[in-house]
């Protein structure tokens, strides 16, 4: 284990400047001279070193997030994100407190960040209280993960990619599931009553993820904030360019909290469109929906990278903020 005063000069330069002054990856990246990618592997393989027998029990594909989050790198859903991974895993939040005792003495103006409890402890809360039974929406476009007739198709279309998925990097989740080939919208977007208001007036957000493992790419889409869906209701996410091109990957319920998150294969020709929407819409009959509207989220379309991850191993290759689409 090595003390501050152990780490390499540019790896205590980048974690002081980060901590005291509040700089970002970006700001340094120009201060220093240095690529950004660079400073922030030197700032996330420090705190590697400052606890290395702590973050053992840490998945790899979550260590530079974490290390991101405790040097204050993260904000709106990516900080969500990673707060619900620290939620999840013991051994995560094992390694936070470890970088927190180390690294307190240079947060500016005492902002050390907060580990969230863990789930278990949320849980014995919440089983006091009743809870609406999930049901599969009708028409066949929405399912939750607990269908046993989703539950095959999920096990047949994913396989152990799923499993790594659930355990690493989700909580407990919807799959999206819906045509792979291109929909054509039956008429422009039209509202649906109370489709962009939310229980406490906020801005809805989300995130969306892509991974890969052994070359096969799913899309992961988390958001939070949203008016809760019901059961003739549900939020689909699409590739879009406009409402006649898009191409449907599925929907899913929200929770009773407008919390939403769901699961689904990325196409390969993603790159033919410019982002990902999220509306929210009526649950029709026909198997194959269409983009009716409105659009309550909408991210660019990320730039995927190279997977680094070792055979059997998932990995983060791209990921956008979902944010409402400017009106």
């Amino acid at each position: 284990m090595a003390t501050f005063d152990q780490l390499s000069p540019e790896q205590r330069a980048i974690v002081e400047l980060v901590l005291r002054q509040g700089k970002t990856y970006d700001e340094l990246a120009d201060m220093l001279n240095l690529p950004e990618g660079r400073v922030r592997e030197l700032a996330r393989d420090a705190l590697v070193e400052l606890a290395p027998v702590s973050v053992r029990g840490v998945e790899e594909d979550w260590r530079g997030q974490l290390a991101d989050y405790v040097l204050g790198q993260q904000a709106g859903p990516e900080a969500t994100a990673t707060k619900g991974h620290l939620r999840r895993s013991e051994a995560a939040r094992s390694w936070a407190r470890s970088l927190l005792d180390s690294l307190e003495q240079f947060y500016a103006n005492g902002s050390v960040p907060a580990i969230p409890e863990g789930e278990r402890g949320r849980r014995a809360v919440a089983a006091a209280a009743p809870r609406e039974p999930r049901r599969a929406a009708g028409g066949g476009a929405l399912a939750a993960a607990g269908d046993p007739v989703m539950r095959r198709r999920l096990m047949a279309g994913a396989g152990a990619l799923l499993l790594v998925l659930l355990a690493v990097l989700l909580w407990p989740i919807g799959l999206l599931t819906g045509d792979d080939e291109k929909s054509t919208a039956s008429s422009q977007p039209t509202k649906t009553g109370g489709g962009q208001q939310t229980a406490a007036n906020a801005q809805p957000a989300g995130i969306a993820i892509v991974v890969e493992r052994n070359g096969k790419k799913q899309l992961l889409v988390q958001a939070a904030r949203l008016a809760p869906s019901g059961q003739s209701e549900g939020y689909y996410v699409w590739l879009y360019n406009s409402p006649s091109d898009v191409k449907s990957l599925g929907g899913q319920v929200t929770d009773q909290q407008g919390n939403y998150q769901a699961i689904g294969a990325f196409p390969s020709d993603y790159a033919n469109y410019k982002y990902i929407d999220v509306t929210r819409q009526r649950v029709g009959k026909d198997p194959t929906p269409k983009y009716t509207g409105p659009t309550v989220l909408r991210g660019a379309m990320p730039t995927l990278k190279k997977s680094n991850a070792k055979p059997g191993k998932a990995a983060a290759i791209g990921q956008t903020v979902l944010t409402p689409p400017a009106t």
